[in-house]
């Protein structure tokens, strides 16, 4: 009779239960004496400790599930309907993923059997109570972490920028919020420095320059604005502030502010420089795909390395935009350099159409191509050849080993060694085989376009990346043979790949075949030195 099979599931989600009767080696060993009552082999255990039963992001968890599902055992051991979930629609899910590969829930402290109406109504009853009490245990925390952040207690996490922990002087097992001198300078500068007009960019910067980091870390634009966003400042302490199932925030009024610790920013100032935000406007994602910019993510400063990202100013009627070096924009350490985004862009699409992406280089690719397609042949019979040499060689070595053995049989001197150049022989000669049967198989390449094709397509690409208002659509095209361009004092460097330039147009005219490229047929990346107008080029 072939022996059952079963895998045991612990989990405590805090200290106190490990503490308790309930622990995890607590669970395992009960698991294993019931699955001796079942004559089963325990196969696997899972353990998952200090993790909430209400969500099922729980690694070990997950992997007893899929385990299941996997190699099918008989029993899945647990200790309670709480350790498996405590979300009922979560536990009705899983129990009818183990229902389908026919493994049946065992639990320890309540014995359920589940076929049976009245275990089918207890076993719900008691996932019903299992979620009422985590949700009783949630309330419970929030009425007391409300209550501690009411008495001015910290009720633990990262510390806001300006603050840090300290024991209460009434009572010290509890900590309060306290001002820390150093950071709280440097909040009220950046409040200052906001009020006087300085952007979020300009405000980081400016601390990275003068040696003043985020408690080790460089200053960023979201580090700056985050501070003078956040109510920490007033002395708040904000929950319900996030919908945990949706991650958004819920209105104003809904959420819990308490007044908790000693501020750092008046109120009037903290307004006002919320009025000024408000009023902002609002500066795009400069690394994002939804770039209005035709070239971000390709431009590099060839000074430092770093990328180049817009970057906004607010003039009398209008918002200007800028191309400017990462690093100098967050650290500081490398020179500022505004370039204007649109000017930029369009006169790095006329060269770049005007150089590269033109009807006679893109031919004289193809020329090349056809070119290495008519040499196919002949390069076939040569590496074909090559190997059928080595081939022979190999055999002229071994029939010379087997002259020697028919002469001397067992007294043939060398024996071992020879035995072994045997064994090598022959493992050359099966690899050379598949060789020569590889080549021989390859199908010769033909020209999956013509010349005519070849104009046609190239004119229809550059028209349709002149009349494009789809910027997204026409940074893709570029990318898809642009590497990277460095802008430097006085030059641009465009790197760029011909295989990829080919591999776009030919795909273009011919969608339904597959392309054929060979290797190291074409030269691959080249470099395209365009030096910059003097509008563009940096100060002397």
């Amino acid at each position: 009779m072939t022996a059952k099979r079963a895998v045991i599931y612990a989990r405590v989600s805090t200290s106190r239960q490990a503490d308790d009767d309930v622990s995890i080696p607590a669970q395992i060993e009960r698991g294993r004496e019931r699955a001796a009552e079942l004559d089963a082999d325990v196969v696997r255990v899972f353990c998952d400790e200090g993790l909430t039963g209400t969500d099922d992001r729980r690694p070990a968890f997950q992997d007893a599930i899929a385990f299941c599902e996997l190699y099918s055992p008989d029993f899945f051991i647990t200790w309670s309907t709480s350790r498996f979930s405590r979300n009922k629609i979560d536990a009705a899910l899983y129990k009818l993923r183990l229902d389908r590969c026919g493994t049946s829930i065992v639990y320890l402290c309540t014995p359920i059997d589940r076929d049976t109406d009245s275990g089918w109504m207890l076993e719900s009853m008691l996932e019903v109570f299992d979620e009422y009490y985590s949700r009783q245990i949630a309330a419970d925390t929030k009425r007391s972490m409300i209550k501690n952040a009411r008495e001015g207690y910290w009720n633990g996490g990262s510390p806001p920028y300006g603050y840090r922990p300290a024991p209460a002087a009434d009572n010290p097992r509890r900590k309060r919020l306290k001002i820390y001198p150093p950071e709280a300078e440097v909040v009220e500068w950046i409040f200052n420095m906001r009020l006087a007009g300085q952007g979020a960019k300009a405000i980081a910067t400016s601390l990275n320059r003068r040696g003043i980091t985020h408690r080790g870390r460089p200053w960023q634009k979201g580090a700056v604005l985050h501070i003078l966003r956040s109510e920490s400042y007033l002395g708040h302490v904000i929950f319900n502030r996030r919908d945990r199932k949706t991650m958004r925030d819920r209105d104003r009024k809904d959420w819990i502010v308490v007044q908790s610790h000693d501020p750092i920013i008046p109120i009037e100032t903290w307004r006002s420089v919320q009025e000024m935000l408000d009023t902002e406007y609002p500066a795009r994602d400069t690394g994002s795909h939804a770039s209005r910019f035709l070239f971000t993510g390709l431009l590099r400063c060839g000074r430092c390395g770093a990328s180049l990202q817009i970057e906004s100013a607010k003039g009398r009627s209008r918002r200007y935009h800028y191309y400017n070096c990462r690093t100098a924009q967050q650290k500081g350490r490398c020179t500022n350099r505004r370039i204007p985004a649109h000017d930029l862009d369009d006169w790095l699409l006329d060269q770049l159409l005007d150089q590269i992406l033109n009807a006679k280089t893109v031919a004289n690719l193809y020329l090349q191509l056809a070119q290495v397609c008519s040499g196919w042949k002949k390069d076939q019979q040569r590496r074909r050849q090559a190997v059928l040499s080595e081939i022979r060689v190999i055999e002229q070595k071994t029939r010379k080993i087997y002259e020697l053995f028919e002469e001397y049989g067992k007294d043939t001197p060398n024996l071992g060694d020879f035995t072994r150049r045997l064994r090598e022989h022959n493992s050359r000669l099966k690899s050379l085989e598949q060789q020569l049967a590889a080549i021989e198989s390859e199908v010769p390449p033909e020209m999956p376009i013509d010349e005519n094709q070849v104009m046609q397509l190239v004119y229809f690409l550059i028209d349709t990346i002149k009349s494009s208002e789809n910027v997204k659509k026409t940074r893709g095209l570029l990318s898809r043979f642009i590497t990277e361009i460095v802008i430097t004092d006085d030059h641009a460097r465009v790197k760029y790949d011909n295989r990829a330039l080919i591999e776009l147009t030919a795909r273009g005219a011919v969608p339904s075949k597959e392309w054929w490229l060979p290797a190291h047929s074409i030269p691959g990346t080249e470099i395209l030195t365009l030096f910059l107008p003097q509008r563009f080029c940096a100060a002397a």
